[in-house]
């Protein structure tokens, strides 16, 4: 294209309401200049010719085209109203090198959920919002003790000395721990997940991938929308938003609120108990935005949370073959418990970011604080006999500091590049409680060989306190230079430095019988320092990790990639009951992961899109939680491998969308010995499966928009998700093992077209099928966290433009 340099500049608005639209692509039409709109729905973009055409593309909306004639001018202001169309895919934007860019383009292995697929698909929670993602595991035992699973990797949300193995984000600010991860879905842009390791960006433990929440950011408007759904189980969800704009096109604030309630979905025949059972949680969320001109813009975000009530999924499975405790096992959809659960979660916090240009690159600062407590006591055996009640308090608190500079990444582009520093300072809390009491002593008599007699009132506890302060910096660069049109390698290098204190102390409260202690705790606890003076241990990481890959583009439409990379996790306590009273086992090392991935993008159109990756992944020190018998702890694993392949399709045509997506994965322990048995054999788990690891998962979610007339439409969805087996525990036990399920969730809406307003009814697995997401095995029995059962009910939402 020859002639005059040309700066395009504009903004690009749904037709129907002015609403801004955020990472719609606008370029120059016979060319690969292209550019995205930004935070406030502006674009910028540079160009030659005298008579050029600009193409702006949005998912959902028809393509527009706009010629423009230049007529000498060197600034043009070009402005695009895009009107509904869903016939087309999104040209889907992520951040996986901490810049927004085209998912097609970057060499990444990476699902990401819309807004508008959170709400077809009548996702109200992270763990719902993954369930489409090839080899990705969500659960959740109680509302803070949720687990995430890439490619068999899954976090531990049993032990507060262990980081989670996937990385967890909320709008680019890093979470360490599960329990302060708030899965409640309001107001979500889209989720990101990145699968594989990802250490030279996002830091030490994303070995196993990603998982990015990015909220909706303030837009130039005034609007709002409010919902309220209920459903089974006396479900009830309030959720709303409001948008206002303070100063026109400078400063716009966002509010955000939810509120939920929902009976347990298993019973209790005790009222008392049963009372207790369920969920109840309020969350608020404020953002302000300002963007002085056209270089700045700053982002306040603060969030509250709280929860008062947490459902019940335990049951107990011993009732078959030998059955220690003498009572039947529970029926799937009751539990008899002799205490009420008492659950609390409070969360809180704010981020600071600045986005500043400078020259064509632009610095990034990201200031955040978060803060969460949460507390649960319940019955630990889960029946009507008094054995055993166990209790967790866990509590975080954190600052972190991150700068970067970004260059812009185009494909006209040589050289791109992305480089930083992050800082962490961070302290966590634990304390755990358990009691055996009264019918603890009969199970003694016949498998402990006690010979302690019926007492009445006895009770023997321990409680365990842990507290672990870190400071964490990290510096990073990543950057990729085109060797050629097709060609192109990226490198990345990242150094972490962290210390971390950690002191732990142990008391045992014996039960006086006749003037002596009975002494039945010390089948699991011992008395291991104190509070004056607790055992303390300090440890230190300085690690260097790094990635590099090749990219090579077949075509416009074809990019395929390999990528070696080289990440850790690193140091870890652990935290729970221990019979050693030197605490010779209360540090756990480092592990350290070699990946290899080779992968294939494609978009042949508008409407048809395949992505594919196959990964081969060796881990050494693998850290893995032992949760058997009498032994808790966190363990190394010497050696662990395995490969694995994914794809996902989507395609659309005339109001028809298919989605599918699909994995398989074989990932197991090389060499892991384990100590020895009560008879002096060695404990192997070489050989066996990683837990949470399921060998297939597979998604297809088709949805069809039916035209009623001129103004309205009908949505159908449906989604239909099955999962591998899977073990629960590293023996690979097959009691507590999830077992293949096949989940079908539907669902059916009305709206007119200019989205005002919304009424849908939804139902979530039909088929009734239950697994058991979590297991456990103690010396007096299994235990099982059992899945949701069926649900169904009406969403109804308006929109106050």
């Amino acid at each position: 294209m020859f002639g005059q340099n040309i700066t395009f500049s504009g903004k690009v608005t749904r037709a129907e309401s002015g609403e801004v639209l955020i990472g719609a692509s606008v370029s120059v039409k016979g060319t690969t200049r292209g550019t995205i709109t930004d935070i406030s729905g502006k674009y910028k973009l540079n160009a030659k010719g005298e008579d050029v055409v600009l193409i702006a593309k949005y998912i959902g909306f028809k393509d527009r085209e706009i010629a423009v004639k230049v007529n000498g001018r060197d600034k043009i202001n070009v402005d695009f109203a895009m009107v509904s169309n869903d016939t087309q895919l999104q040209d889907i934007i992520v951040t996986a090198n901490k810049t927004e860019e085209y998912l097609q383009k970057v060499n990444v292995a990476a699902t990401v959920i819309s807004s508008k697929d959170i709400e077809q698909r009548t996702s109200y929670s992270t763990l719902d919002a993954l369930k489409d993602a090839p080899l990705v595991l969500t659960d959740s035992w109680i509302a803070s003790q949720t687990s995430f699973s890439i490619r068999g990797l899954a976090n531990n949300f049993d032990n507060v000395g262990f980081e989670s193995t996937v990385g967890l984000y909320i709008d680019d600010v890093y979470f360490s721990r599960g329990f302060a991860f708030n899965s409640a879905l309001f107001d979500i842009d889209r989720i990101e997940v990145l699968r594989g390791p990802q250490g030279t960006l996002f830091g030490k433990n994303t070995i196993g991938g990603v998982v990015n929440v990015i909220s909706e950011k303030p837009e130039w408007a005034n609007n709002g929308q409010g919902e309220i759904v209920y459903g089974n189980y006396n479900y009830l969800q309030l959720r709303g938003k409001w948008n206002y704009e303070l100063i026109k096109n400078k400063l716009s604030m966002r509010l955000t609120g939810a509120l939920t309630r929902r009976n347990g979905y298993i019973k209790d025949p005790n009222p008392a108990i049963n009372a207790s059972n369920g969920n109840n949680y309020n969350g608020l969320r404020g953002t302000i935005f300002y963007n002085p001109n056209d270089k700045t813009d700053i982002t306040f975000k603060a969030y509250y949370g709280r929860d008062n009530k947490t459902e019940q999924t335990m049951i107990y499975l011993s009732g078959q073959g030998e059955n220690p405790l003498g009572v039947p096992a529970s029926d799937i959809d009751t539990y008899s418990a002799n205490t009420p659960q008492t659950f609390y979660r409070n969360q809180s916090g704010g981020m600071l970011r600045l986005n500043r240009k400078v020259g064509e690159n632009t610095f990034t600062s990201i200031s955040a604080f978060n803060s969460s407590e949460d507390f649960v006591k319940q019955d630990f055996d889960e029946t009507i006999v008094d054995v055993s009640r166990w209790g967790r308090k866990q509590g975080l608190k954190n600052f972190s500091q991150e700068f970067r500079l970004a260059s812009p990444r185009s494909d006209d582009r040589t050289i791109s590049y992305v480089g930083g520093l992050y800082f962490l300072s961070e302290r966590i809390k634990g304390l755990d409680t358990s009691s055996i009491n009264e019918g603890f002593i009969p199970f003694a008599r016949k498998y402990l060989n006690s010979k302690v007699p019926d007492i009445k009132g006895f009770q023997e506890t321990y409680d365990v306190h842990s507290d672990i302060q870190s400071v964490s910096f990290a510096a990073f660069g990543s950057g990729s230079y085109k060797l050629s049109e097709k060609l192109k390698i990226n490198a990345g290098l990242r150094f972490t430095s962290e210390a971390r204190k950690f002191s732990f102390y142990e008391n045992i409260g014996y039960f006086i019988y006749n003037g002596k202690p009975v002494k039945l705790m010390d089948t699991y606890a011992a008395q291991v320092g104190s509070a004056q003076n607790p055992l303390t241990r300090q440890t230190n990481d300085n690690v260097l990790t790094y990635d590099i890959s090749l990219d090579y583009k077949v075509n416009p439409y074809v990019l395929t990639y390999v990528k070696y990379v080289k990440g850790f996790k690193g140091t870890g306590f652990n935290t729970s009951v221990t019979r050693d009273v030197t605490g010779s086992a209360l540090v756990f090392k480092p592990e350290y992961v070699t990946s290899f991935e080779a992968g294939f993008k494609s978009k042949f159109s508008n409407r048809m899109k395949l992505n594919a990756a196959v990964f081969y992944n060796n881990y050494l020190n693998k850290q893995e939680f032992l949760d058997q018998g009498e032994t808790v702890t966190i363990v190394n694993a010497d050696k662990t491998g395995g490969m694995g392949a994914e794809a996902e399709f989507s395609a659309m045509l005339k109001g028809f969308r298919f989605d599918i997506s699909g994995g398989l994965i074989d990932m197991k322990y090389k060499k892991f010995i384990f100590g020895k048995d009560e008879n002096g054999e060695l404990i192997d788990f070489s050989g066996n499966k990683l837990l949470k690891a399921p060998n297939v998962t597979l998604s297809v979610a088709p949805s069809y928009t039916y035209n009623l007339i001129d103004k309205y439409k009908l949505l159908f969805g449906l989604s239909i998700n099955h999962v591998g087996k899977a073990y629960n525990d590293i023996s690979n036990s097959e009691i507590i093992a999830r077992q293949p399920s096949t989940i079908i969730n539907s669902r059916v809406s009305l709206m007119p077209k200019n989205g005002k307003w919304s009424i849908a009814l939804w139902g979530k697995n039909l088929g009734n099928q239950i697994y058991y997401q979590h297991g456990w095995e103690y010396i007096w029995g299994s235990q099982a966290s059992l899945s949701r059962p069926r649900t169904y009910g009406i969403e109804m939402y308006l929109n106050f433009f």
